[in-house]
């Protein structure tokens, strides 16, 4: 009777302390009102930073040398470029892109970016994908997801064989021998960019 009492009250502890981390981890869940606001904020200044800084010397580029060198600047010169803008930016924030298809394996999303890129995809195809998706996992620490969705310049390298220029492939395969990071259409979901947010 006595053992019977006992295992009764350990189960009911570890039961207590099992709900306990549940709701804890609801409550981490559910950012309010004027924390969304913040790091949406915060993430947004982040993007513009780092994805800015790529975009703007990726049209230089094209404009002034052409598509292939365009692809060059890509996979020589993106990820360096955009390290050391992201060395600017606010002390616990860092920025990243993550895709299901990758061209540098290093953006390949983990488990559960790609539970969110899907769900993004999937509120794409339903019409209502939203701008930012904002992930609470603690106390202190945010991810903003933002989709990257595929714009026309953007399929001289990432589009279907019959779109993309064959120099600016060959370019990039000299880099990349493995890419993954084609067949797209207009308006196609890419991936997204990454911020996380630690106070």
């Amino acid at each position: 009777m006595y053992l019977f009492f006992k295992q009764t009250i350990v189960l009911i502890v570890v039961l207590i302390g099992f709900l306990g981390c549940q709701s804890s981890k609801n409550e981490a869940s559910k950012p309010s009102v004027a924390e969304l606001k913040e790091v949406k904020k915060k993430a947004k200044s982040a993007i513009m930073k780092v994805g800015g800084t790529l975009k703007k010397n990726l049209k230089k580029t094209m404009g002034a040398k052409g598509v292939v060198e365009a692809a060059k600047f890509c996979s020589l010169s993106a990820v360096p470029l955009a390290k050391k803008v992201s060395a600017t930016l606010p002390e616990g924030v860092t920025v990243k892109r993550i895709t299901l298809k990758p061209r540098n394996i290093n953006n390949k999303a983990n488990d559960e970016e790609m539970a969110v890129i899907n769900e993004l995809e999937l509120s794409k195809k339903n019409g209502n994908m939203p701008k930012m998706v904002v992930k609470k996992l603690s106390s202190n620490h945010y991810q903003v997801y933002k989709p990257i969705v595929m714009g026309g310049v953007c399929l001289l390298c990432h589009g279907t064989s019959s779109v993309r220029d064959a120099g600016a492939y060959k370019e990039i395969l000299k880099h990349y021998p493995k890419d993954e990071a084609v067949d797209y259409k207009m308006g196609d979901l890419r991936g997204a960019f990454l911020v996380n947010i630690t106070k």
